[in-house]
């Protein structure tokens, strides 16, 4: 049940407005009263870094965590388990009319000394700061804060950054048996349950950058010792050296994590740290250098070294750049690196023989189980290694290329064809037995599975015809690729007969690196779902707006539903039909009435009808990334969770039957038919009365293209009126309508100050209403 004031009627106009809106709130099923007490001081907190990303197995380090409103931060999760974190401390830069109130009380005191005056009670052993704060009712974080502050804008590598300049200091334990890789990271304040963002558990000793280390003399103060870890980050102007002792013939790894750690940033170009890293010998001469490895824009160094002696690793960005979230984890050492593999898959129910190759591998071949579904599996070394095998099993026969690059004599339809483009200039043909009138599909998975490949897919008929062709092809759900470099294909053949497939690097290239996997076969109609955001934060009763991304596969477009599997009592999926042909939905998540200790694990599943056959899918949890200023990526997280917040103190449970909650639930459910070009009125009973004493207004929250609403009260009921803008849709279902309900609260004024606007806070979210645009 919802929350509602705990408020009486006195009779008078004030009391029947607050008993209308206890009425409305509780009907709504929504958030409680006030939900966001303080205003937009209570925004959701975003994380934009770790510094360090990552820790060793069986060690407690401290992490700095920065972002914006992280006030309060009590705790932090990292997933994955055999990990504990404690709070150690919160920097939150003071507001500026406090900065300005100790600047001009320090100013002020100054001034006086000059004079030959001191206020009294002031002692010159003691911090003139502090005493002038504490006279002020200043208290210690508010100096310690100004101190920074001040501190900061001294210092040339600092330039303020409003959305990271909070910080939250955490105390993180590791267990020995904490498993290694990459996990999430998330922060929990007050306010809610934060973004993920990467955290790596690693099995090697770790090191953090002391500054200065911006010249070869710094670094060689302090060599490292191999292998290791070294933690850091590139401010503004900087560049960042590290010194170690080398043997003449040692097999050296150095490989840099950063645009892995932090895939996106929306404002900067190209959207990550582009970090660079050189190794040098005693003199300074260049030995290698790396700005990327294959396309991954991340460096990877693998050096014979030269010669005995001290060595120096520069690392900086590429255009020199720098800010507070260009963080780095440099993994250097005689490491395991994978960087080949073939074949990068095999077909469900069978053992493959993978081989692979690379730098220190204790290992030259792995026998792979493909398993029982088709789909994609991380198969790691059997030692820790940089970089690993990425398997897809496939549904259909696979045959393979031979080793002199000759193609399969005995293939048939349908069929996966594993192979490589081996050197440069390259071409691979693969002639195939076709019938008349079948649907074929022809898709690359190379960049997909970690291979450099840029494809060239071509189709032929035996006269040598053109039949079809493609280069890139994209693929939404592949979430961090910014070159969605895999070729795909459709065709029907008009003839029985030869048909051949032609595979080439569209940029020449070609190495035993560049594998692919070329599947020739009918469609496959499919879907695949995202949930965004990962992190879901409401109220005890609340009801939060959520969006569904739906990813449909050769030619798939009915009708899928969502529904939780599993969920926690209390949880309910409110709207979750996506309409045949659309590709997006908002819809809500109902929230218990009772607040959670930890944040909730959700698994969210659509179900759809396909050929037939009962198809369901669980959805993937997802952020939604924007790179450098416009792209948009949708980002895999490893888990979907909820948190349910306390309610406001001072609210009690709605005193409203069910009944009458499930038929305003109906009332929104019933949906609206929007003629495009035209109008369509929704009423909604019991809500006039709000409306004529005008303490609320209703807005669509991320509405379709072309959607508006205006509201009219109509008697006790309100008139919801949608427009449906010609121009910007077309007839066909939509989805949902999200509607959220505001209030505004006044601000306090200071005399003397200009008068402040009215705030808009967050009361309430509708129900789901479903909408379609009808002909004219």
């Amino acid at each position: 049940m919802p929350l509602i004031p705990n408020t009486q009627s006195d009779g008078s106009s004030a009391g029947w407005f607050l008993h209308r809106v206890v009425w409305l709130l509780a009907v709504l099923l929504a958030l409680p009263a006030w939900s966001q007490q303080k205003g937009a001081g209570q925004a959701t907190p975003v994380i934009g870094y770790a510094l360090p990303a990552g820790g060793r197995q069986g060690s407690r380090f401290e992490v700095t965590v920065g972002g914006a409103n992280l006030s309060g931060a009590n705790t932090a999760l990292i997933s994955g388990g055999g990990a504990s974190v404690e709070v150690l401390k919160i920097f939150k830069p003071l507001a500026a009319p406090r900065e300005k109130a100790i600047r001009e009380a320090l100013l002020a005191e100054r001034e006086k000394m000059k004079a030959g005056k001191r206020t009294p009670g002031f002692t010159r052993d003691e911090d003139l700061l502090s005493q002038i704060a504490r006279k002020a009712g200043f208290s210690d974080d508010e100096v310690a804060a100004f101190r920074e502050t001040v501190a900061q804008r001294r210092d040339p590598k600092h330039q303020l950054n409003p959305q990271l300049v909070e910080r939250v200091t955490l105390r993180v334990t590791l267990a020995p048996d904490a498993l290694p890789g990459n996990r999430e990271i998330r922060l929990l304040t007050p306010a809610g349950l934060s973004n993920p963002l990467v955290f790596q558990v690693g099995v090697l000793p770790e090191i953090m950058e002391i500054e200065p280390n911006n010249t070869t003399e710094q670094a060689a103060a302090s060599p490292v010792t191999l292998p290791a870890v070294i933690n850091g980050r590139i401010l503004p102007g900087d560049v960042d050296y590290f010194s170690f002792d080398g043997r003449k013939g040692r097999h050296l790894t150095v490989a840099v994590a950063a645009r892995e750690l932090i895939p996106y940033l929306a404002d900067a170009v190209p959207g990550w740290f582009q970090a660079t890293i050189t190794l040098m010998d005693a003199k300074g001469h260049e030995v290698a250098f790396s700005d990327d490895f294959g396309y991954r824009p991340d460096p990877l160094l693998c050096v014979s070294l030269p010669a005995d002696g001290r060595y120096t690793l520069r690392i900086r960005d590429s255009i020199c750049r720098g800010r507070e979230d260009f963080i780095y984890r440099i993994s250097v050492g005689e490491l395991p690196c994978l960087t080949e593999q073939f074949p990068t898959g095999g077909q469900i129910h069978t053992r493959v023989d993978v081989r692979v190759a690379g730098w220190n591998l204790p290992e030259r071949k792995l026998a792979v189980d493909a398993g029982d579904t088709p789909g994609l599996l991380n198969i790691g070394l059997h030692a820790p290694a940089i970089g690993f095998v990425q398997f897809e099993a496939g549904r259909f026969p696979e045959f393979t290329e031979a080793t002199d690059g000759k193609a399969p004599s005995n293939l048939s339809f349908p069929c996966t064809i594993n192979a490589i483009i081996s050197h440069p200039g390259e071409h691979d043909v693969f002639p195939l037995h076709l019938p008349a009138g079948a649907e074929v599909v022809a898709e690359i998975r190379a960049r997909r599975l970690g291979s450099p490949l840029d494809s060239m897919l071509r189709v032929t008929d035996a006269d040598g015809k053109l039949i079809a062709s493609n280069d890139d092809c994209d693929d939404p759900s592949a979430g961090l690729e910014t070159h969605h470099a895999d070729s795909r294909v459709a065709f029907t053949p008009s003839h029985d007969g030869i048909y051949q497939f032609h595979v080439s690097d569209t940029q020449g290239k070609g190495s035993p690196a560049h594998a692919y996997r070329l599947t020739i076969a009918p469609p496959q109609p499919d879907f695949k779902l995202r949930i965004v955001p990962s992190s879901i934060n409401g109220r005890a009763g609340s009801m939060v707006p959520i969006t569904a991304q739906v990813l449909r596969l050769d030619g798939f477009s009915g009708e899928i539903t969502l529904s939780l599997k599993d969920a926690p009592a209390g949880f309910e999926l409110v709207g979750g039909k996506v309409p045949a042909g659309t590709d997006s939905l908002r819809l809500t998540l109902k929230f218990p009435d009772e607040e959670s200790r930890v944040p909730e694990s959700l698994a969210i599943e659509g179900h759809a009808r396909i050929n037939n056959a009962d198809v369901v899918h669980r959805a993937l949890a997802a952020e939604d990334r924007m790179q450098a200023f416009f792209y948009r990526h949708l980002v895999p997280a490893e888990e979907l969770l909820a948190w349910v917040l306390p309610r406001p103190p001072g609210t009690k449970r709605a005193p409203v039957t069910p009944a009458g909650m499930e038929r305003f639930r109906a009332a929104c459910a019933a949906g609206v038919s929007i003629p495009a070009g035209g109008t369509a009125t929704l009423r909604l009973p019991g809500l006039g009365a709000i409306a004529n004493n005008r303490p609320l207004k209703f807005a669509l929250n991320a509405p379709p293209p072309g959607i508006t609403m205006e509201t009219q009260p109509s008697g006790n009921a309100i008139d919801f009126k949608f427009r449906a803008d010609a121009a910007k849709t077309k007839p066909g279902p939509l989805g949902n309508l999200i509607v959220s309900v505001f209030t505004e609260v006044q601000p306090r004024q200071v005399e003397g100050k200009p008068a402040k606007p009215a705030q808009p806070v967050l009361v309430a979210t509708l129900p789901p209403i479903p909408c379609k645009v009808s002909p004219k």
